[in-house]
């Protein structure tokens, strides 16, 4: 059965705006209706003017002139209760558009990754959610109205009609102007912003280096440098917005007073009376107040018609966990691979060719210089970079074949770069599911050695660690990041130079609960430099330029690749 993040795939901007749910779209009905109604209301002004005009000063009739002004004021006072009512639902209807989007626009943007040029999905429904619920839509299905507004004012009077019919060509002229006009600079405004955002997350997260190393001015300059640039575009979008603006208010009033000189040279030839005067004057700035209103709020439009845009391409890609699968058991078996390719792209693969396979209980080392793809093969084990070939197998399973939470929790992972989350430690450690007791937390730390190490802090398993884990140290982070992994006995544990930022103690206990681990039967994976991390490993893999170039018995593959003996310290942790 498909999901509703597949059937959202494919469909241009607006399908996916318009694609509602039941609810949603008896709002989108109920908001068109009451525009109507809206509509009919705004006559009562130039009714009104009529009567008092052409009826009540021609008869003198004071009770005429109530009964009309307690009527309008009723009329009016529906009015200003409709507007307020379709306020409301297209802001509701925003909201609904954030709720259906909201987590797909996340995952990708958590999947996606970010740089210089990418679009944020995150931002991209806020634009889209926030130009909802404004006052833009609504003059949209105003707009409509305008042939009949013109339509009344040529039934008054040709000459009239010819005059508004003139204003409003003008008006749909710098609308028609006003789009062409705006789109690239509305471009470059937004390549701008996501280059300086961009940059500016990329100094906040090497805050380290650039203050130790003097950098301080010369990132800053280069950060005013985006940022003039940014002003620049944003100022020829806002200067070339505010003069349509300008011009779309300045030519309503000006027709509105022209259809009212017209109006009283016909009055002069006795061809028209006073109140039809006035009448057709107010209609025609009526007809026109939805154009001036689209031309003032276009800079706007155009930016969330592209943020739609961006979505809907982003939205398009396969999400993991968008569709249901038929469920898999959690894997305890097996993990092989074979003939595989991985990287970021399939324009970008950095690994090819590689093979090997383990069992339960079995650990695997995979050395190998900077830059050979040991890190790459950890990432397409776990499902991080896709397969661009071959196969990764789970119990005989392909990977894509697993539900990515179910496999998630069979899979312990460490990154090279230990990122932790603003939260608690033990929400941390547990992946932000929080169990009923705290028992799982409690076991994974003491398993990871981490047990002590966190009753020192401040508030113990409670305390706040800060963004991306700021409030600790790397190696801290790096052993939080271990219990993390080894939360809730996944099968497979992915470690990426585990011990790099540890000393004897946590490399000790590292060393510790990976044999633990394996006792139970999990498959331990380890990405490392140091010959100490491997210890606890019986296969080895060495990685060289992208390839496999030797797999088997640890020892063997040591002796293949140095051509010497094997060091002290495996050898020491394999009699162990």
């Amino acid at each position: 059965m498909a999901s509703a993040g597949d059937k959202r795939q494919g469909l241009s901007p607006w399908a996916l705006l318009l694609s509602a749910t039941p609810i949603r779209r008896r709002h989108i009905l109920v908001l068109a209706a009451l525009s109507i109604v809206s509509n009919l209301l705004m006559l009562v002004g130039p009714i009104f003017m009529l009567q008092v005009y052409d009826r009540v000063l021609g008869s003198r009739s004071v009770p005429t002139l109530v009964a009309l002004t307690a009527l309008m004021i009723v009329l009016f006072i529906f009015y200003g209760v409709i507007e307020a009512v379709r306020s409301r639902i297209t802001v509701r209807v925003s909201m609904m558009i954030q709720a259906e989007l909201g987590s797909d626009a996340f995952k990708s943007a958590v999947l996606a990754g970010s740089g210089p040029g990418s679009s944020d999905p995150v931002r991209d429904l806020d634009m889209v959610r926030g130009f909802v619920a404004g006052p833009g839509p609504v003059s949209l299905l105003d707009l409509p109205w305008l042939p009949i507004y013109m339509g009344l004012v040529i039934a008054l009077h040709p000459l009239l009609g010819i005059v508004a019919s003139v204003g409003a060509l003008i008006m749909v002229a710098l609308l028609v102007a006003n789009e062409v006009l705006s789109v690239a600079p509305g471009q470059q405004a937004n390549a701008a912003i996501s280059e300086r955002n961009s940059f500016a997350e990329d100094a906040k997260s090497n805050r380290d280096v650039i203050v130790a190393m003097g950098m301080m001015s010369t990132m800053s300059e280069r950060f005013s440098a985006m940022a003039n640039m940014l002003n620049e575009s944003q100022r020829r979008s806002s200067d070339q917005a505010a003069f349509f603006a300008s011009a779309g208010k300045s030519f309503r009033l000006l027709f509105q007073s022209i259809v009212l000189a017209a109006g009283a040279y016909l009055v002069i030839l006795g061809q028209l009376s006073p109140g039809l005067m006035l009448a057709s004057s107010v209609i025609t700035a009526r007809a026109l107040a939805p154009i001036e209103m689209l031309i003032g709020q276009w800079k706007g439009f155009v930016a969330a018609r592209q943020a739609l845009g961006r979505l809907s391409m982003r939205l398009a890609r396969p999400v993991a966990g968008a569709r249901q699968r038929t469920s898999l058991p959690r894997p305890s078996k097996s993990l092989a691979v074979s003939g595989l390719a991985s990287g970021p792209s399939p324009q970008q693969p950095l690994v090819a060719e590689v093979g090997f396979a383990l069992t339960a209980g079995e650990g695997l080392g995979i050395i190998g210089p900077s830059g050979s793809g040991k890190s790459t093969v950890a990432r397409a084990i776990t499902g991080i970079w896709p397969s661009l070939r071959g196969e990764v197998r789970y119990d005989g399973a392909l990977l894509g074949h697993y539900d990515p939470e179910v496999l998630g929790a069979a899979i312990g992972y460490l990154p090279q770069e230990v990122e932790l989350f603003d939260g608690t430690v033990a929400e941390n450690i547990c992946r932000f599911r929080m169990p009923s007791t705290s028992a799982p937390i409690l076991a994974a730390a003491a398993a990871s050695g981490t047990h002590q190490l966190i009753s020192n802090l401040v508030d113990g398993y409670d305390t706040r660690i800060g963004p991306r884990g700021a409030a600790l140290s790397a190696g801290q982070r790096q052993r939080i990041g271990l219990a993390r992994a080894i939360y809730g006995d996944p099968f497979v544990l992915v470690l990426d130079e585990p011990n790099s930022n540890l000393d004897q103690d946590g490399e000790q206990a590292l060393i510790e609960s990976l044999r633990v681990a394996k006792a139970r039967g999990a498959i331990v994976i380890i990405v490392a430099h140091r010959p100490s991390a491997i210890a606890v490993t019986e296969k080895l893999l060495f990685m060289n330029g992208g390839r496999q170039l030797a797999f088997g018995d640890r020892d063997d593959v040591l002796r293949r690749v140095t051509k010497q003996p094997v060091p002290i310290s495996v050898a020491q942790g394999a009699r162990s």
